[in-house]
């Protein structure tokens, strides 16, 4: 009996060795209000007016920030736009350039709004710790 309790015991610490830990976002990215989108610990793209360009498009429910030669891009399309604090809004599609190059694509996330000032919305998804600045007005 005692040496099944250590192989359970063992067993658990395994598995819960093998999970990963959920994230949340820092207080910091709640004091920046610069658009930009994190996936995890890496910069994806942060707006600089000098080499980016945004734009939004309100009947597409679309927010695009990219450079200006289109080498990083983000590109979201709501189902429809955040619009109060604490809601969850959900992107029919978030593509974003990684910095391999290679496209990202996520369909149907559910994007946490944890703060939304003015124009401006801070999103969160937990499952994939991304963490985005965006314009929604």
């Amino acid at each position: 009996m005692r040496i099944r309790t250590y192989i359970l015991v063992l067993a658990l610490l395994v598995l819960c060795a093998g999970c990963e830990p959920t994230t949340i976002y820092t207080p910091e990215f709640l004091t920046d209000s610069t658009l930009r989108m994190e996936v995890g610990k890496q910069e994806i793209l942060t707006y600089n007016p000098v080499t980016c360009q945004t734009a939004i498009n309100l009947n597409r429910c679309e927010f695009r920030m990219h450079t200006d030669n289109m080498s990083e891009y983000v590109i979201i399309c709501f189902y429809s736009m955040p619009s109060e604090e604490g809601e969850n809004v959900v992107a029919e599609s978030l593509v974003w350039t990684s910095p391999s190059g290679a496209d990202q694509t996520r369909n149907n996330i559910a994007l946490e709004v944890v703060k939304l000032e003015g124009d401006t919305a801070w999103l969160w998804n937990s499952r994939e710790s991304i963490r985005m600045t965006v314009r929604c007005r």
